[in-house]
Parts: structure tokens; sequence; C-alpha cells
């Protein structure tokens, strides 16, 4: 039965066709469906694609692949796989194949278990269509607009934790060149299949097999691309093989088999596979009559797309390894159509010969080392690779010329070795093309030599083109501003200690090695080079490594030129300003401390050693003017210094001060300026927000949060940049390693664009400018991404002009334009708003504060208007007693009646009168003025204020002396007086010159005068109940004491009663009064001694 698939798009490799759908919304459109508003901006506003990949992943053979006839060859580098192909000039270009989860592949596959098939992309929408047609919705929704369209696409989609971007491990090009075979790892691992054709997406598949479940360790097309080999982990344990149909590119399954052994390689060998590992080497067999079928039950929908409803178990047979059983072997290549070369990690050269079907199994041949990887060139030879950094070539007609009995031992081969990488790296990988060589090393740096050398043609010839990478864990990437030595765009730098130099094409200009001294000790860590900052002409390079060694490192020589030992731990961050004379450096490091170098006269010293952070400082930048510095910390601030400077004899000094101090919520991650503002700071937190500070006064500008609009979860960013555009407001970008994305952000936290392509810890981001800025202009911008799998992705970044700015401008040139007038109702509104101290001006008026309430008039209650008023409101006092006669009532009445009088007045608080028992009290006099309320302009540090602080404390002291049984001396006495006197005059100088008012004095003095009175008669009698007691003693009787005069308890009593009368009456207010009283209690507590 024919193979004819409902998907138009599989007619050919999906771009030739003609496209049914021409919208991927899954709605009905209307046909009244208004246009987009013209003011509504693009949602393409910018844009990122990956434009080049420096450094690999490849680790093994099975992640490097090529076409022996052919100039591409094919690795994984990330979640991505490189497709490479070499020009006749002998120059390199790249394209990249990489799939979101989410993403529908054109051809549906079914499961081998009868599951659910992987859907297409228009049956997905057409199954979403029909849901909602079914839930009623209708055909003239607003939903069906073209404004909901790109949210509807699959690869908008956001993927939970699991789903996330997985890294590719294994590669393979079909030998007629038309699909590339992608092996995944992970959760739920995927293989692909991508169409090479040029017109051909890159991010959508043609093929997506998801039956293996821990990850996929091998992938292999057959020698007529008829079949797909695909090898999951050890821990999977199941092989299988899947037909190809070359016309579209679907896959079905043919046979499996279960494969639990430690494989390393996989080969064809014509219809036949063979797999080599630990201890195995065995064949299967893929055409074989007695294998048996195994039925399936696929869905009805999935019959049309599947040319088989049934798969074969893969039969297989192992070879006899007699005297190599211990072997591991790591590489097979198939030299004939049934024959295969095997090697060993332990340098035998074995052979299999399968001519009539005996697969026999021997060694031919001792290559001298650990044999890594092999491949066959066009012209008949064998090259060997190996862990020593070379290359042995062989004839493959001499070894596998038939040899009966096969010689023992087998023959060494006599090939000189060449050495094609420095330091004994270990060749990882060897393919051939149509004329040359390609070797990935350890050091993950891909080399292209000739086929053959000009001199023999027997040995490799010279190398043509070398790629350059980073064969550790990239820790940092930063810019470098033209014109600059390496005449470099952007340097990167590896935990190795490796710096290497690039332009903007992705060129290594130059590179350098800084020595790292390594700590003696079974228990130390190895030393690694943390941050790398270049001076502005990169004529050197400040280097911090893990142990907080600090190193100046001129570019011309590569020699360090100063060496400092400036911390006690890691090195976290470095920044340099470059002014006239002189410059300064300065570094931090997670020993809270912070290091400011200067240079003077040529040479580098201490500057100044800033130690006010109490956590890890992680990060520190100065201003372009070099006046401020800005350090952040674990400690969750950001310390603003000042540069101050003053003159001395031997010149001037400099030094930086706080300025301010910032706290934040979280700890910080990563800060930058923005961009020509030295006052403003972008900063990333560990609770995965964004901030913007200004940082002349410590305020947050804004704000946002680093999280997706189709609802994915937030992030952290490592990294931020700060990215201006020729219109509108700059963006944001930055890396998570949470996700390992990059991302655009406006600066209301909106996404603008989200990429991938890492899968390891992404730890720097930098923007490239690309041209002169002072010839080409700065038109085009790259954003350079490093990650700690190695790989350095440059990502063109397109800034597209607004739309809203597009639309406004075609809209003025269709119409008239109208001149811009200066209108009233443009301009902003007045505004006038009074303060707090204003305000309070009206709380009360001038004649309510001089009036007081009489017994004819109750006290006005004024409602409060806020309750920041500033006048206290009046307090209902309980009018007092007549004072009755002593001489009508006995002493012990007058004693217990006077205490009772004042404890009761003094805390109970007032009531109203009873109606049963009315309450008949004494008017209050006319003269009572009590003085209730503060002057608005009695504020902190005022005359006003201070004149109430100390009728406060003289009334304090004044009880103090009416309760104390203590005696004062004279010459304290004296000079109480003395500054009572003092005081009192002082008040009354400023009293005139104040002009206060009469009347109100007058009443005052009144009022004193009879509360003076009335002190006096208290002193004459308990003076005359004195000198009774005293005749009394004499030898009086007791019975001709009048029983007005009061015991000494009954003068402790009234000595009490009036130091708290003093005290709690709120009419003295006047300090007049107020030293008059206190003057008096000070000579009633003191005795003039005889």
């Amino acid at each position: 039965m024919s193979l004819t698939p409902s998907n138009s798009r599989m007619m050919s490799p999906a771009w030739g066709g003609i496209k049914l759908t021409p919208s991927p919304s899954p709605f009905l459109k209307s046909m009244n469906t208004p246009l987009r508003s013209p003011v509504k901006p693009s949602r393409l506003e910018a844009s990122l694609a990956l434009k080049q990949v420096i450094g690999t992943t490849t680790s093994s053979a099975n992640a490097f692949d090529s076409l022996s006839a052919g100039r591409s060859f094919a690795f994984t580098a990330g979640a991505a796989a490189v497709l490479a192909t070499v020009d006749e000039q002998q120059r390199v270009s790249q394209r990249f194949y990489r799939a979101r989860p989410t993403t529908n592949p054109l051809n549906p596959s079914a499961s081998v278990y009868g599951g659910p098939s992987t859907p297409t992309q228009n049956e997905s929408r057409n199954r979403m269509a029909a849901s909602l047609r079914d839930a009623g919705v209708g055909t003239a929704s607003s939903l069906a607009s073209p404004a909901h369209e790109w949210a509807d696409s699959p690869s908008s989609k956001s993927w939970t934790a699991r789903e996330r971007i997985k890294a590719a491990t294994c590669v393979s090009l079909s030998p007629d060149g038309k699909f590339l075979a992608v092996g995944e790892t992970g959760y739920k691992p995927r293989v692909l299949v991508f169409s090479t054709a040029p017109e051909a997406p890159p991010e959508t598949p043609l093929t997506s097999l998801s039956e293996h479940t821990f990850g996929v360790r091998c992938v292999a097309f057959s020698p007529d691309s008829q079949y797909l080999a695909s090898l999951g982990s050890a821990n999977d344990g199941f092989l299988y093989v899947w037909s190809i149909n070359t016309r579209t590119g679907a896959a079905t399954l043919h046979a499996s088999n279960k494969c639990t052994s430690n494989i390393n390689r996989i080969a064809w060998i014509g219809n036949n596979l063979i797999t080599v590992g630990t201890r195995h080497v065995k064949v299967w067999r893929i055409e074989d009559g007695s294998s048996t079928p195994r039925a399936s039950k696929p869905r009805q929908s999935d019959v049309s797309f599947l040319s088989s409803t049934a798969h074969r178990t893969l039969p297989g047979r192992n070879c006899l390894l007699e005297t190599l059983l211990e072997v591991n072997f790591t590489s097979v290549v198939a030299v004939a159509p049934s024959k295969a070369i095997v090697a060993s990690d332990k340098g035998d050269v074995c052979l299999i010969d399968d001519t009539d079907g005996t697969q026999r199994f021997f060694k031919v041949a001792e290559a001298g080392f650990a044999v890594t990887s092999m491949a066959v060139d066009t012209k008949g030879r064998l090259h060997l690779a190996g862990s020593h950094g070379g290359l042995k070539t062989l004839n493959i007609r001499d070894t596998i010329e038939s040899v009966t009995p096969p010689p023992s031992p087998p023959p060494s081969v006599e090939s000189p070795i060449v050495t094609l990488t420095s330091n004994s790296n270990q060749i990882e990988a060897i393919v051939s093309l149509l004329e040359y060589i390609v070797t990935v090393d350890s050091q993950r740096s891909i080399r292209l030599s000739h086929l053959c050398s000009a001199e023999d043609e027997s040995l490799i010839g010279d190398i043509v083109e070398k790629l350059p990478a980073h064969g550790d864990s990239v820790l940092g990437v930063a810019t470098l501003a033209k014109p600059n030595t390496p005449n470099a765009s952007f340097y990167t730098w590896s935990a190795e200690g490796s710096i290497l130099f690039w332009d903007y094409d992705g060129v290594c200009k130059e590179s350098l090695e800084i020595t790292l001294e390594q700590v003696d000790g079974s228990d130390a860590d190895s030393n690694e080079l943390k941050t790398v900052r270049a001076s502005r002409d990169a004529s050197y390079l400040v280097s911090g490594d893990k142990l907080g060694v600090l190193r100046i490192i001129d570019c011309k020589t590569k020699q360090s030129a100063f060496d400092f030992k400036a911390h006690a731990s890691e090195i976290t961050s470095i920044s340099i300003y470059e002014g006239k004379d002189p410059a300064y450096i300065a570094c931090a490091s997670r020993d809270r401390m912070v290091q400011i170098f200067a240079r003077r006269n040529g040479t580098w010293d201490l500057m100044q050693t800033l130690d006010e952070h109490v956590g890890a400082v992680t990060g520190i930048l100065f201003s372009r003017n070099g006046m401020r510095l800005v350090s952040s910390s674990s400690d969750r601030t950001l310390v603003v210094r000042e540069m101050v400077s003053r003159e001395d004899e031997g010149g001037t000094t400099s030094a930086f001060v706080i300025l301010r101090s910032v706290i934040l919520k979280s700890t910080p991650v990563s800060m930058a300026w923005v961009h020509e503002q030295d006052d403003i700071l972008l900063v990333s937190t560990i609770d995965r927000q964004v901030h913007k500070y200004d940082l002349r006064n410590g305020q947050c500008l804004s704000s946002f949060r680093a999280s997706d609009t189709e609802g994915g979860d937030a992030v952290i960013l490592s990294s931020l940049v700060h990215v201006p555009r020729p219109w509108g407001p700059p963006l944001i970008a930055g890396v998570s390693s949470t996700d390992k994305s990059i991302r655009l952000y406006e600066e209301n936290g909106s996404v603008v664009a989200r990429e991938w392509g890492h899968t390891e810890g992404v730890t720097d981001v930098a923007l490239v400018q690309g041209g002169n800025s002072e010839t080409e202009g700065n038109h085009q911008k790259s954003l350079v991404t490093v990650a700690v799998d190695g790989t350095i992705f440059v990502w063109a970044l397109a800034l597209q002009t607004s739309h809203r700015q597009d639309m406004s401008k075609s809209m003025d040139l269709a119409g008239h334009s109208t001149p811009t007038q200066d209108l009233l109702a443009t301009r902003p509104p007045l505004r006038r708003v009074f303060s707090q101290s204003e305000l309070a001006r009206f709380q009360r008026s001038s004649e309510d504060d001089n009036v007081t309430p009489t017994g004819n008039r109750s006290p006005k209650l004024r409602k409060r208007l806020s309750k920041f008023t500033l006048a206290q409101p009046p307090r209902l006092e309980p009018s007092p007693l007549p004072s009755i006669s002593r001489d009508n009532r006995p002493g012990g009445l007058s004693q217990g009646y006077s205490s009772l009088r004042s404890k009761s007045y003094r805390n109970r608080s007032p009531s109203p009168p009873s109606p049963r028992h009315p309450q008949v009290t004494k008017r209050r006099s006319s003269v009572d003025v009590r003085v209730r309320t503060k002057a608005s302009t009695n504020e902190f540090g005022s005359i006003g204020a201070s004149t109430e602080s100390l009728c406060r404390t003289l009334r304090a002291y004044r009880k103090r002396l009416a309760n104390t049984s203590d005696s004062l001396t004279s010459e304290l006495t004296r000079e109480v007086e003395r500054e009572l006197a003092l005081t009192a005059r002082a008040v009354g100088e400023k009293a005139k010159g104040s002009k206060l008012d009469e009347s109100v004095m007058v009443k005052l003095l009144d009022q004193y005068s009879e509360r003076l009175v009335s002190m006096f008669d208290e002193r004459i009698a308990a003076s005359v109940a004195v000198r009774a007691r005293e005749n009394s003693e004499s030898g009086l009787s007791a019975g001709l004491m009048s029983p007005a005069l009061d015991t000494e308890a009954d003068k402790e009593k009234e000595k009490e009663k009036e130091g708290d009368r003093g005290a709690n009456d709120p009419i003295t207010t006047s300090p007049d009064l107020v030293l008059a009283s206190t003057r008096l209690s000070v000579n009633e507590g003191y005795t003039i001694p005889e």
C-alpha cells in the first residue's frame, strides 16, 4: 500500500507544497472581522536568532558525523545540532537544528505499544477547533482576531520543569544527505529527524520519536538511507530500527530488541547492524525470515499514516571474542559491504568478516595506543585517532587481506604518528570529508586538515582551519572598545586560565594563557580563574582567581607585570577606571573586603581597603567618571561610595567614603549601569526580581518579576545588560541558569524575546556592537552568551521599527498634518498643596486660643479634623470644692478629708452628674485662666518649646522637694535662688519686649496672689501649732490645745498636697509664676542653721 499522507506539507519536505491552512489559528474567522488597530504595537519589536556557535559538547564519536563524499559534517553543541559546510575557499558556514519540547513534528509517529501518536501541527489545531465548536464558541467571537494567533502557535507555549531543554548527545547524517538525526538525553528524550534542505525550517522536525525513556546514546543511518537505528542508554536498554520514508522523512518502527550492555559505538555493514562495547561485539540481522512479527494496535486515525501495523523482533548474535573477552571495544567502522574494523582501548585492531554469514572475528593489527575513534576516507585508508593526540593511517586493502590462518601475534601498524594537537590532547572523534580530515580534541577544538600530504599521500596534510574553543567551563564574557590592541570585539575566559579574543564574526584573534598557582595537599581544591577585566585599549588585563590572587598582565608580552595577594578568598568581581592620572582597579571578594589599587607613575599600589559589608561582596562597579564606586553584597545591601580628595605636602590624596547604603529585600545577583547614566543602576536579586535604582537618593524607580507571559515560572537572572534602542525605551537582556534561557525584557517587565541553546548553567552575557562606531555606525548588535558546558553562542539581535511609529508616520503622510499649537488645555494643571504644618495653623483661631471658659459658659469642644492635628483638645477638670475652715471641724476630720480629697481628685475622671443626686459645685472664678493650647510656633528647638520643657522640669522639681525628707545645703539653696532670680529677670525682660496681653497677665497675677495668701495663712497656722506644742511640752495641759492645730503628720500631708497641686494644676504655665513657686518651695524645705 502506498503511503499517501493527508497533510499537504508532507508531499515534499514541508516547504514545496501548498499550505491548505493559511492561518495557524484554530478559531473560525468571521467575514466582518475588524483589522488590527493601528495604534497597537507589533509583537515582534525585537527578536533573537542564533548566529554562530563557538565550541562543541562532543565527547565521543557518536556526536560527530560527516558525509565522506561531501563537504558537510555535523556535531552537537548544547541543545542544538550544528551542520557545518566547508566551501571552496575553506570557509566554514553553520546551520543550527533544534526543537522546543512542545514543537509538533510534520509527520506523526505511532507508539510501539499502541499508545497515542505524536500529533501533527494541523491535526492539533483541528482538534482544538473542534473542541471549541463543541463548547459553543461562536464563529464571530472576538478571539478569532489576528491578535490572538501568535499565542496559539505551538512554539510559544511554555513547558514544565521536566520538559525543559534537553542536551543533544548524538547525531547522524543520512548517506544521501537529505536527513539529519539527533538524539537527546533527559526526561522523555526524543529522536528528531530534520531535513537538510536549505528552505527547510531548522526548528521544526519532520519526525519525532519518543520511545526511549532515559536517553539516546547512538543513532545511525543505514548505507541506503532506508533505516535508522537508535540505541538507548544502559538504563533504557532498547535498540530500535526505524523504517524511513526517503520522500517525506516519516518513520515507522521496523524491529526492536533489548540491549542492556554498555555500548560505545554502532555501525552498519550492508543491512546488518554491529554494536560494540565493554566485552561486547554483536551483529543484528535486519532482514531475517525467521523473525516473527509482533502486531500493535494503532488508533484508527493513524492507519493512513502507517505503512505497516506490525514490527518484528530484531535478531542478533554475539561474536566469539576468545582471547579478547575482557577488552573494551571503543570504535567500529565499515570497510566493505560485509566487513568492519573494530578497535579497543588497548590498541587492538580486529576484523569482522560476515561474507558468508558466519561473522568471524579475529585480530589483524596492533595500533600501539588506545584508539578513541576511526574514520575511512575516499582513498581507501583507515585513520586511527588516539588518546595521545596523534593519528595513524593504514591501508585498508592490506589490512583486511585474507590471511589463513591469521598471524600470531598480529603485526603492529608501521605507519608514523601524525600529531594534530598540542599538549597531547586526546582526539575525541575523527571524520573524513571529500578533501579534508576533521578532528575534535578534548579541548573542544575543531581542526580541518588536508586529506593527503604534498610529500607523501599516505600521510595527513597540514592543518587548514582551526576553530578554537575553551576546553573547560566558560565563566565570563566582556566587550572591548574600538580600537584595541588585538582588534577584537569581545573576549571570553574559562576556569582553566585561557583567555580568547574574538571579532564580531566569531573569529579568534588572539589567545592568552594565565598560569594558576595550585596549593599542595590532597584536600585542597584546584585553583580556577574566576574573573577578568581588560583596559580600554586592551593593553593590559586584570585577573582574579579562586585563591584571591590579583594579577595585572601585559597583553604585549603576555606576562604578569604585578601580582598581589589581594584577598583571602575567591575574587568575585573586578572593575577598572582609567582617567588621566591615576587609574584605579577595584576588586571584590567573598572575604567581605573591597580592595582599591591606584596607578601612579606606572606602578600599581594599594590605595584603600573597604570593609563596610558583613557578607560576601558579589559585584563592584565604577561610574563612567570614576567618582562613584558601587558594591553589592550578600548582606542585601548596595553601598554607594564617593571619591574625595585633599591636598597634602606630598600631593593629592584620594579616598572613597560612603555616600549612602541601599537596603534590598533579598540578595543581589547581578547589577549593570543603565546606558550612558551614572546614577541609575539595574539590579537582579535572588527572589527573581529586577529593580531599577536611583543612586542619588536610593529610591527604587521600578521593578518587575522575571517571568513569562505564557505562564512559565519566574527565573533568576544571573547576568544583566542594558540594550539601548534608537527608538522607544531600552531593553534589558539577561540570562538565567534556571532554565538555561536568554531573555529580553522591556522596562515594564513584558517579555520581548526568549531563546535557549545552552544545556548547562549560563554564566554571563554581553552586548557587542557591530562595525566601527566612528565610520559605519552601530546598527548591528549581537548578544554573546557563555555557559558551563564550554560553548559560546552569538545571537543576532534584530530591533525592528515600532509598529506604532510606522502607522503614525503613514497616517501623517496620508492626511493633512496639523501644526503643533501651544494651547492652554495642553499645559499641566495648576497645583497648590498645603503641607501639614500649614494646615495646623487653621485648626484653631487666635480668638479661641485667648478666650478662657468661665462658669457661665462651658468649654467648647472642637471636632478634630484629622489624626495629624497639632492642637490638643481641652481637658475637662473637676471644679475645686470650697475649702472648709479648720476652725469648724476637728483635726482628725480635717486630716482624713484632706487626704481623701487629694486622692479622689487626683485619680477620678469627670462623669456626668446623677439625676437623683445632683452635684452642687461652686462656679469657677472668672480669674481662672487656663492656658491649654500650645502655639503652633512651638516647634521642636524653638524658644516656646524650651519654655514648656523648663516649666515641666520645675514642676517635677517642686514636687520632689515637697515629697522628700532630705535637707538642702546652704550652697545649693543659694545657687538655686540665684539661677531662678536670673531666669525670672530674663523672662520678664522677654515678656516686656514681646508685648503680652496685659489683661491676661493681670488675671494670672490676681489668681496667684490669692494662692500666695492662702499659703501664708496655712504657714502661720502651722507655726502657731508648733508654738502651742512647745508650750504643752513645757508643762501646759494637753487639753488646752486648740483642736484646729495640726500635728507634725498634718504638716507633712499639707506639704504633699501642695506639691501635688503645684505639679498637676495646669493653670500655672507662665514662666514667672513657676519660678516664683519653685523659689517658695525651696525656701520651705530649707532651714537656716543657728
